[in-house]
Parts: structure tokens; C-alpha cells; sequence
């Protein structure tokens, strides 16, 4: 069952009425020195929106092959679609 909705707690999230009472001055201080200037952090950038654009196919082959191809990637600490771009580079560069 849904709790009710408590106004008291929502009452903390008003804005306050204007300050009543002017704030006097700040009373100067003994000479100190001037802090620092502090950059603001760059905010935390949103990931994006722009659909990702991958793929996927199946390739049937021999599993001594596929083995190998396996084989080759994780001793190169490669993932498949990395090596599959070296492997075609170098074909296309051969040629």
C-alpha cells in the first residue's frame, strides 16, 4: 500500500521568504593573505545518445581454425573484432 504523502517534510524544499533583517557588513580582519583561486571541477559529461553501431556475424569454419584464430587473439590480448581488423589491414596492404 502506497504511503501517504507528508506536505510537513515538503515544506523544508520552499524557498525562504526574503532575509528580514540587512546583514551588516563583514568587520575587517588583520592583513591575511588572499586565499587561493579554486577552479571548479569540470562537470561529469552525459553519456551519448548517439546509438552505437555495432554488429554481428557467424562464421562457420573448421574448429582447428577457429581455435587458432582464438588462440592467436588471447595471446595478443586482442578481442575478436580488433584482430579481425589487423588480419584484413595487413590482406589489404599485402595486396
Amino acid at each position: 500500500m502506497p504511503r501517504s504523502l507528508d506536505l510537513a517534510r515538503l515544506k523544508q524544499f520552499e524557498r525562504p521568504a526574503a532575509d528580514p533583517q540587512p546583514q551588516s557588513p563583514p568587520e575587517p580582519h588583520m592583513a591575511r593573505a588572499p586565499e587561493p583561486v579554486r577552479m571548479a571541477p569540470e562537470p561529469e559529461r552525459w553519456p551519448s545518445r548517439e546509438p552505437m553501431r555495432d554488429g554481428q556475424i557467424s562464421i562457420k569454419a573448421p574448429t582447428d581454425v577457429i581455435d587458432r584464430f582464438r588462440r592467436l587473439c588471447k595471446d595478443d590480448r586482442r578481442t575478436y573484432s580488433d584482430m579481425l581488423a589487423i588480419l584484413m589491414n595487413a590482406y589489404e596492404q599485402k595486396g
